[in-house]
């Protein structure tokens, strides 16, 4: 065999060994490649939200500047009496569980600050003398003004808000009670007890409101008194 033909088988010869070894490192490299999980674990948190009360209009939206308006009197010589209506269609009085109180929780009204009072320019009365009658100044009272406000939640209308499978079940709604400088001086709106619902919105509307206004009251069309709302898990 001559010099080119050894030279020829040589090189087919390697070829079939480069080929070879090609094929064994692709076989090799099939048996052993690991690929990632195609399985994803997607993670959230939903955490609880905040027990809160609020004025609401129809649409669960927090009224500005929420407001009720008593009913007018006239100047008399003898103590009188006023009436209002504190929550209606558009400003609902609304109270909003959101896993926040399991164990229940109590929504009460006060004033903005015990020594507040029905005040206009000039001229001012109480809303919580705390005398029998409500209309006189009390002897024990700090601000020497007559006057006292009854709240009754008792006869409000109480329904279920937002919430698809909330009840009413073991929410209570306060008795008639008159406000009471240094003994009453918040007033409870709504208790809820352990077993009422962990998660749920209500709201509450026609709390009754009255006012006994002390004899000889100067006239004005201003008179005006802060009240706030507050809530508290049990």
């Amino acid at each position: 065999m001559g010099r080119l033909s050894h030279l020829l088988l040589w090189k087919l010869n390697l070829r079939a060994v480069i080929a070879t070894v090609g094929i064994l490192v692709l076989v090799a490299g099939a048996g052993t490649f690991v690929y990632a999980s195609s399985t994803s674990n997607f993670q959230q948190t939903i955490n609880a939200g905040t027990l809160a009360v609020d004025i609401v209009d129809g649409s669960y939206v927090t009224v500005a500047s929420p407001s009720v308006v008593m009913s007018t009197a006239t100047f008399s010589f003898a103590c009188q009496t006023i009436t209002g209506t504190f929550g209606s269609a558009t400003q609902n009085i609304y109270v909003s569980n959101p896993d926040a109180a399991d164990n229940g929780w109590t929504a009460s009204l006060a004033a903005s600050a015990t020594t507040a009072i029905w005040d206009s320019v000039g001229t001012d009365y109480d809303f919580n003398d705390n005398g029998t009658s409500g209309c006189a100044d009390s002897a024990v009272d700090t601000d020497a003004l007559g006057g006292q406000m009854t709240v009754d939640p008792s006869v409000g209308t109480l329904a279920t808000g937002q919430c698809n499978s909330c009840v009413t079940t073991n929410i209570t709604k306060g008795s008639s009670t008159a406000f009471l400088e240094g003994t009453t001086n918040s007033i409870t709106v709504l208790t809820a007890a352990a077993l009422s619902n962990d998660i749920g919105d209500w709201k509450l509307t026609g709390v009754s409101v009255s006012q006994k206004i002390p004899e000889e009251q100067p006239a004005a069309s201003d008179y005006d008194i802060n009240m706030v709302l507050s809530i508290v898990a049990s």
